[in-house]
């Protein structure tokens, strides 16, 4: 129950009279002025204090306030003199107050006499006028001792903006929480700290005047782990409570639904890209989800992953084995969905099969040759290409990285292998992994490691370029997961996908792991990118009759 800590309106009565009536029955005391200098009148005034709702005020044309159970005493100065006390039950304190402007300060406390903790404060200054009944009504502010606060919803749904309540509460010393009408004896202050400087969370007010005071947070919608809000006051230990969406996912359909997602990519037009096979296209999605698709030049070209390069456009590999030989190429799409193809070196059979692609940042888009077992670079403007052999044959390289180091990491998903390599003609290292590792996609980490997929033994790889070698592997929380994409999430952690399970896996550069499950199952996941405002997007293929569709996993 809240305890109404405040006196106001008829809690203090005082009553002023120079002579006659009022109970004095003699002229007032002369002496110095508590304001200084000459000799000035004195006048009786008679505080009236009504304890707990105690029915004394019942006959009262005036709205009654009340002090909580704990107070035990008020505590009345006139000009800062000495204090004087009422202690409970008592109803009247007659003092002496100089007739003219008068300060009066009010305190309640938890003892008897001033004793103890100091509870709630008033200051009134106000003009005593002789042979006149004066009333001095005075509202208490509450004295902060301690502070509490939470969310009305501290987990709404991630991606969708709401809007939620700080509640937000003073205490005094005895733990009772301050009520209206007064306000706080120091304002309580609210800031939000959010370690991801995301953007996304707003307060309505940053100052709490008193308890009548409220203070909303706004959460836009956007990609937010968690954040808090603090509060604090003068010499109070300040408090903060946590606000973390939940992860949420959301699903778009494609158009043409034999169309399979396979990669996807952020597009410097803030959009989403994604190849599509079968169905020959690449397509773009707004973060609305509307779905426009665009189609190869190259029929059957069967494209496969896909990146933002530093151009402003899209590159993208095209897989195709069909009509044998198929065709092999590197090739590029504006965001408008002007399309530049460029075939690979190594003249079938077997086929290059292009698979993994990176934008190493030196005017080449190097990629992987998957049929073919060749690293390779195309110039981005120059028009210039080269490839070479894998030492390993038939080792099946599927994704590509680079590192700090400046090399060019490759996995090697046929014989469970990582390799590295500088430039073309320089020699070429490789580690082996565990066998049945299967080793698929590839991505430099925040913290200059390189973290992999292990779609054979449900793990995600760590390796360190500096030793050349395998410093961690991490099981995903649940058997069977078969991870395929890996990205770097904006909050810093590896966020991968599961085609066993239909979930996204998370983990951090620390090796802890955590799940999230597609609310729609038996689509299968392969890649994933993150988006321009943190939310992750991943594609769904689909099986049997069951249409492939994107997915974006907010959180």
């Amino acid at each position: 129950m809240l305890l109404r800590r405040y006196i106001a309106a008829a809690a203090l009565l005082a009553l002023a009279a120079c002579s006659g009536g009022g109970g004095a029955g003699s002229l007032p005391s002369t002496g110095t002025s508590s304001h200084g200098g000459s000799v000035a009148a004195q006048a009786q005034v008679t505080f009236t204090m009504h304890w707990n709702n105690d029915g004394t005020n019942s006959t009262s044309t005036r709205t009654p306030q009340y002090v909580g159970a704990t107070a035990q005493s008020v505590g009345i100065t006139v000009n800062g003199g000495t204090e004087q006390f009422l202690n409970s039950p008592g109803s009247t304190l007659v003092i002496n107050a100089p007739v003219g402007t008068d300060t009066f300060v009010f305190t309640t406390y938890d003892e008897p006499n001033g004793g103890g903790n100091k509870l709630a404060t008033a200051a009134i200054t106000q003009q005593i006028v002789a042979n006149t009944a004066n009333t001095i009504s005075a509202t208490l502010n509450g004295i902060i001792a301690s502070l509490s606060i939470s969310f009305s919803n501290a987990s709404p749904n991630a991606g969708v903006p709401a809007t939620v309540n700080v509640n937000v509460a003073g205490k005094d010393a005895d733990g009772n929480v301050i009520v209206s009408p007064g306000n706080y004896s120091t304002p309580i202050n609210l800031t939000i700290n959010d370690p991801a400087s995301s953007g996304t969370l707003s307060l309505s007010t940053n100052t709490l005047s008193g308890p009548s005071t409220t203070a909303t947070l706004t959460y836009n919608g956007g990609t937010l782990s968690s954040a808090t809000v603090v509060a604090a006051a003068t010499g109070v230990a300040s408090v903060a409570a946590t606000f973390a969406p939940t992860p949420t996912f959301y699903q778009f359909s494609i158009p043409v639904s034999t169309n399979r997602p396979q990669w996807i990519a952020a597009g410097s037009d803030g959009n989403m890209w994604f190849t599509e096979n079968p169905g020959g296209a690449v397509a773009r999605i707004t973060p609305a989800g509307v779905v426009t698709e665009f189609t190869v030049p190259t029929a059957n070209a069967q494209p496969q992953m896909i990146i933002g390069a530093s151009d402003g456009n899209l590159w993208f590999t095209e897989f195709s084995t069909t009509p044998s030989p198929g065709t092999s190429k590197i090739a590029r799409v504006t965001t408008a969905g002007a399309f530049t193809e460029y075939s690979t070196l190594f003249a079938p059979p077997p086929p290059d099969n292009p698979l993994g692609l990176v934008d190493r940042l030196d005017g080449n888009i190097w990629y992987v040759a998957n049929g073919s077992s060749r690293v390779g670079f195309q110039g981005i403007s120059s028009g210039v290409a080269g490839e070479t052999s894998i030492p390993t044959a038939n080792s099946g390289p599927f994704g590509i990285s680079t590192a700090p180091d400046n090399n060019i990491y490759y996995t090697e998903s046929a014989v469970d292998k990582i390799g590295r390599i500088a430039n073309l003609f320089t020699t070429q290292s490789e580690i082996s992994l565990t066998t049945g590792t299967v080793p698929e996609q590839i991505v430099r980490g925040p913290d200059g490691n390189l973290w992999f997929t292990e779609n054979g033994t449900g793990n995600i790889g760590r390796l360190s370029p500096s030793s050349f070698s395998v410093t961690g592997e991490f099981p995903t929380l649940t058997p069977n997961s078969e991870p395929v994409g890996i990205v770097v999430g904006k909050d810093g952690a590896l966020w991968f996908t599961e085609n066993g399970l239909d979930r996204i896996g998370r983990v951090t550069t620390g090796g802890t792991m955590s799940e999230y499950t597609s609310p729609v199952t038996g689509l299968g996941l392969r890649g994933i990118a993150v988006a321009p405002d943190g939310s992750l997007w991943f594609c769904e293929p689909g099986t049997g009759l069951n249409p492939g569709r994107i997915g974006k996993l907010v959180y």
